[in-house]
């Protein structure tokens, strides 16, 4: 791939320029179509998507090595969410932070030109994607934030391990500002679009050539769910990561992968007074250890994780919803079947954040 545009044309060259000189950019963005002058004008593809190559570049195939079993879609393929709440502590700012976080799984039609959801989408563009949204929301001080982590992994198996992603999007707000970081998984390399309100982040996109098998933190809590037939063939994997991309964004790292490798065992977890049978995933990529307890039994919801840097997630409650539909005044009663907050607001962290400017 040349970053230089030759390989895009005119059009899709003005388009990287103005993406990344900043907000002026991003409006004169706006103006000017990805696609090719030849795309056929109110196509499912105009102006729907950044790269007009997204199609060739996840490079999938026609058709999956395996398709999603009927057991899959007897309990995913009921219209609903899965919607579960946890307690969650979070690091920053060197302390730790009460968090909420809610974890909501659903099924959806992506069109696979632009891995955009499209109820409209048809053969052979359709794929049905398997949607984590990771929702976590807690204070530093005076003021919050609210970081949102979503992956797309296709429900049909295209790749050796099952529910490999093909997008992620990370998007933190607080009140300093705004950040967001997308990857586009490919078979042997990886897209990465950056933009920060922070110069030292800025703005920025670049791929990133994967050397041997690849798996991504952020879907790991999908595919170590186990939903549709085992992780790495029911034994242990070793390859590269790319991170969780909170934990780059928190500790301001870049994005390339590291060794790692993932074992498992079977064991016991304290859930809600109870010892509930799980697999136990430990990860382990140099300094950094991840482990995740997992039910055994479905619907192997997580049960909650712990990490080297002293981040821990319990579940609280899981409900199936569809939530879309529980947005009138009185729906927030909702919420406390998770184990949320209905008003929607977190408690206080600790309160010896530093003070003054905003921390980058």
């Amino acid at each position: 791939m040349n970053w230089n545009g030759a390989v895009f044309g005119p059009v899709w060259c003005r388009c990287v320029s103005s993406l990344l000189v900043g907000f002026v950019g991003v409006v004169t963005l706006a103006s000017c179509s990805p696609f090719p002058p030849d795309a056929p004008e109110g196509s499912a593809v105009e102006g729907r998507a950044l790269f007009p190559d997204l199609e060739r570049f996840t490079a999938l195939g026609e058709t999956p090595e395996e398709w999603a079993s009927s057991e899959f879609w007897d309990w995913w393929g009921d219209g609903q969410a899965e919607l579960s709440g946890y307690r969650m502590v979070v690091g920053r700012y060197g302390a730790p932070r009460e968090a909420e976080l809610a974890l909501i799984y659903v099924t959806e039609p992506h069109d696979r030109r632009t891995w955009i959801k499209d109820d409209d989408a048809e053969e052979p563009h359709r794929i049905n994607v398997m949607k984590l949204n990771q929702n976590v929301e807690f204070l530093t001080g005076i003021y919050p934030y609210s970081v949102m982590t979503s992956v797309f992994a296709p429900v049909d198996r295209y790749r050796p391990e099952p529910f490999s992603p093909v997008r992620i999007v990370h998007a933190v707000q607080e009140w300093c500002g705004a950040y967001s970081h997308l990857l586009w998984p490919g078979p042997d390399r990886y897209r990465s679009l950056r933009l920060s309100y922070f110069a030292h982040e800025g703005e920025r996109v670049r791929e990133v050539e994967a050397d041997g098998p690849l798996l991504y933190e952020d879907a790991l809590l999908v595919q170590l769910r186990e939903l549709d037939g085992p992780f790495a063939g029911g034994g242990d994997w070793e390859g590269r990561l790319v991170p969780e991309l909170w934990r780059l964004r928190a500790g301001h790292r870049g994005t390339d992968p590291v060794p790692a490798r993932i074992t498992r065992e079977a064991g016991l977890h304290a859930h809600q007074g109870e010892e509930v049978p799980v697999t136990r995933f430990r990860l382990q990529a140099g300094e950094y250890e991840r482990v995740f307890h997992v039910e055994r039994d479905a619907p192997r919801r997580i049960l909650g994780w712990s990490t080297s840097t002293g981040e821990e997630a319990e579940l609280l409650a899981t409900e199936r919803l569809a939530y879309w539909e529980l947005n009138r005044p009185g729906d927030e009663s909702w919420r406390e079947a998770l184990g949320l907050d209905p008003r929607g607001s977190v408690p206080p962290g600790a309160d010896d954040a530093p003070a003054g400017g905003c921390p980058q």
